[in-house]
């Protein structure tokens, strides 16, 4: 992950008490241009994915316009590139809090590009981006540190809008502290910047608020204690969500290299395997396209319905083809929802399997694992995981969610080791060798 964050001199901010009441009104714009986003992205879906095939008199989108659709999407990225900028950095670098207002339109346009026209990656990033580049326009004229800590305190609030509850996002600004990206001065300003997004969202009062998300994922069992099956086998279906996810991953870094070579090319042959691949399930499962484009979301109850498992792994290897080509190619989302639709295939798979363990305490375990693997934030993943199923009585699962990030913090950690390792220079011919 990355974040402007880094940059700001605790010794430069307002005193603690100046800053939270500095970070109100960050807040409050925070909410304000995540809900024109996430408003935009929604009608675009509907008019592209649903209005459109309907204005054609299709039932459901044709196999050539479902391969027409993500070459559009690859022409306006190609486009995005061409502006200020250049789209800026991709997701496999994680979480960006430092789009400013110059590159903005390119981030942006590159985002609706990718999102709208059915690309697997999620809405996170470019609401870190509308933030970001909100909160610097507003700071323009102020000194740099200050101007980062506004960017910092209005994209926390732009996140949150997705995640329905402010405690995902305190954990990933806890991260982010623990692991020094920001200063700890910084922290209770981000901490109140959440809870005025959550108002600012859920209303008070007679007021209904700007609109929030639920990500509770509908339908799960209730969950009211731990078996032997529900340990044993949610330990293997997070191994194993954990692994996919950082093949995932694997792919998307060996597209990244292929781009750089020649990337209008990459940036299409992506979109025509992602359309091929959805086609491919919707022929062989019956299921919607749904199930391999977008982020993940909206395929997500689909998935939880499905009782084949050669389904499911067919469902799992397009997704994760599709996902990685995403994230290498040069389109512009956020990594952790799509993660999260792994997670979800996965425990469906195991719970195929092992009829015995509970479907939620697979889901917990193996969301939890495949979130670390792709954002290598363990307590954020954990959390995130329990309140997918919060409905479902997920408290009972805490353990699940921490051994789930613990299993896919531990993979990341020696997949970024060993990678780190065969990126050392070879030491010189002839060069001593420290003594052992």
């Amino acid at each position: 992950m990355t974040t402007a964050a880094a940059g700001i001199n605790a010794d430069e901010l307002p005193s603690p008490l100046k800053a939270i009441v500095l970070t109100i009104p960050f807040a409050i714009l925070g909410s304000i241009v995540a809900t024109v986003f996430l408003f935009l992205e929604d009608h675009l879906l509907t008019a592209v994915w649903t209005d459109l095939p309907k204005a054609l008199g299709m039932s459901e989108p044709a196999w050539w316009l479902v391969m027409l659709l993500p070459l559009i999407g690859a022409g306006i990225v190609m486009i995005a590139w061409r502006l200020p900028g250049k789209t800026d950095a991709g997701p496999l670098e994680g979480l960006h809090f430092d789009v400013r207002p110059d590159t903005f339109f390119s981030v942006i346009l590159a985002a609706f590009g990718t999102l709208i026209f059915g690309l697997v990656l999620g809405p996170e990033a470019p609401l870190l981006a509308c933030g970001t580049a909100a909160g610097a326009f507003v700071l323009r004229r102020q000194p740099d540190t200050v101007m980062k800590f506004g960017m910092l305190m209005t994209a926390l609030a732009a996140i949150a809008a997705i995640f329905g509850n402010p405690v995902v996002v305190v954990l990933m600004l806890a991260e982010f502290c623990a692991l020094g990206m920001i200063p700890a001065a910084a922290l209770m300003p981000g901490f109140v910047a959440l809870g005025v997004a959550y108002v600012a969202e859920t209303g008070v009062g007679s007021w209904s608020g700007l609109g929030n998300a639920s990500l509770a994922v509908p339908g799960l069992p209730e969950f009211t204690s731990m078996s032997t099956a529900d340990l044993l086998v949610g330990l293997g279906a997070a191994l194993i969500a954990a692994i996919l996810t950082l093949i995932s991953r694997k792919i998307g870094e060996r597209v990244a290299q292929g781009a750089k070579r020649k990337p209008y090319l990459v940036l299409v042959v992506v979109a025509l395997v992602t359309s091929a691949l959805a086609l491919a399930v919707r022929e062989i499962t019956g299921g919607s396209i749904d199930l391999v484009l977008f982020s993940g979301q909206s395929g997500t109850p689909e998935m939880l319905a499905e009782t084949s498992i050669g389904a499911v792994v067919l469902i799992l290897v397009a997704k994760m083809v599709a996902y990685g080509g995403a994230l290498g190619a040069g389109y512009r989302g956020g990594p952790i929802f799509p993660a999260v639709f792994l997670g979800v295939a996965v425990a469906v798979g195991a719970g195929i399997l092992f009829p015995a363990a509970s479907l939620t305490g697979l889901v917990v375990a193996a969301v939890a694992a495949t979130v670390t693997a792709a954002l290598k934030a363990p307590f954020t993943a954990a959390v995130l995981a329990l309140m997918l199923a919060t409905q479902a009585g997920a408290a009972n699962a805490a353990a699940l969610a921490i051994f789930g990030a613990a299993i896919g913090f531990l993979l990341r950690a020696a997949l970024d080791q060993r990678d780190a390792a065969r990126a050392a220079p070879e030491p010189p011919a002839g060069a001593s060798q420290p003594m052992k």
